[in-house]
C-alpha cells in the first residue's frame, strides 16, 4: 500500500527532466534520475523500469490548466479576468501566483490545486489497481 501523500509529493516535484515511478515490489516511489541507481547494471535497470509504473508526468498533470480552471471558478469578474490575463505568455506561473497574492486568494488557489493533485493521485492509483492510504 502506498501513501497518497507520497504520490502527491512526487507529482508536485515532477519536472521537464525527472519523472517518478512506483515500484510495486517494494511499494516505493522513485525518481527517473539514473544517477540514483549507479549500483545497478543495465539489465537490472531495465528490469526495474519494466516492472515499475510511471506516475503522471508534468505534462499530464498540466498545472496551467489547473490555474485556468481555478480562474474560471472565481465569481468576481475582475479577479477572474486578471487571473486569465496573468496566464497569457511567458512567466504565467509567477504572474498568476502574484495575482492570487494581490487579490488575497492564494490560500484558495493552494487548496484548489491540492485537491486537483489529490484527485490525479487517486485516479492514477485506481487506474493501476494500487491500494493507497
Amino acid at each position: 500500500m502506498v501513501k497518497l501523500d507520497d504520490i502527491i509529493e512526487a507529482l508536485e516535484e515532477a519536472n521537464d527532466v525527472i519523472d517518478f515511478y512506483y515500484n510495486p515490489d517494494n511499494k516505493e516511489i522513485f525518481m527517473s534520475n539514473i544517477a540514483e541507481y549507479e549500483n545497478l547494471n543495465e539489465d537490472e535497470l531495465d528490469e526495474l523500469f519494466a516492472k515499475s509504473i510511471m506516475l503522471p508526468s508534468k505534462y499530464e498533470i498540466d498545472e496551467y490548466s489547473m490555474m485556468k480552471n481555478f480562474a474560471d471558478t472565481t465569481d468576481d469578474t475582475i479577479i477572474r479576468n486578471q487571473l486569465l490575463i496573468a496566464l497569457d505568455g511567458k512567466g504565467a506561473f509567477q504572474r498568476f501566483k502574484a495575482s492570487c497574492i494581490n487579490f488575497g486568494i492564494i490560500e484558495k488557489w493552494y487548496k484548489f490545486r491540492d485537491e486537483k493533485y489529490k484527485k490525479i493521485a487517486i485516479d492514477w492509483c485506481n487506474e493501476n489497481n494500487i491500494d493507497y492510504q
